[in-house]
């Protein structure tokens, strides 16, 4: 039997800075792309190689989590003054959290907003894609 566990009920959250801080659920938010972790290589090959290439690693990197959004224009987690949209407007990194139905883990990092890119269809709804660029550390709890 599976032990296949379902993905509804994932929230991502957006820290204020705060001290201590708050994280609040941000509104209306489709599929998640989870934070990836990459590790980058540097090739070092040489004449001692043996005739193989060879790799060391060098970094780890967060990669870049998105997600889709029912834009509602006026929701404090989605506009130009306490949300996604000023975080993008002026440039900061915040602290976000994506966490997993019933907690069972949540994905911690610091990223910025690189991309609030919103629709707004003849024959459908507002909304936006969201992208992250994590900058530093994933944890996972």
């Amino acid at each position: 039997m599976t032990q296949a566990l379902s993905s509804f009920g994932t929230f991502v959250k957006m820290g204020d800075g705060g001290s201590p801080e708050t994280f609040t659920t941000v509104a209306e938010v489709g599929d998640i792309d989870l934070p990836g972790i990459k590790q980058l290589t540097e090739e070092v090959t040489s004449h001692d190689s043996g005739g193989w290439d060879e790799h060391i690693g060098i970094l780890l990197s967060g990669g870049e989590p998105k997600f889709p959004i029912n834009w509602v224009p006026t929701h404090a987690t989605h506009d130009e003054t306490t949300g996604m949209l000023a975080a993008i407007l002026n440039k900061t990194r915040k602290n976000w959290k994506i966490v997993l139905p019933n907690s069972i883990k949540t994905f911690s990092f610091t990223a910025m907003l690189t991309e609030f890119k919103p629709k707004a269809a003849v024959k459908g709804k507002l909304a936006a894609d969201i992208t992250l660029k994590i900058s530093g550390a994933v944890t996972v709890s």
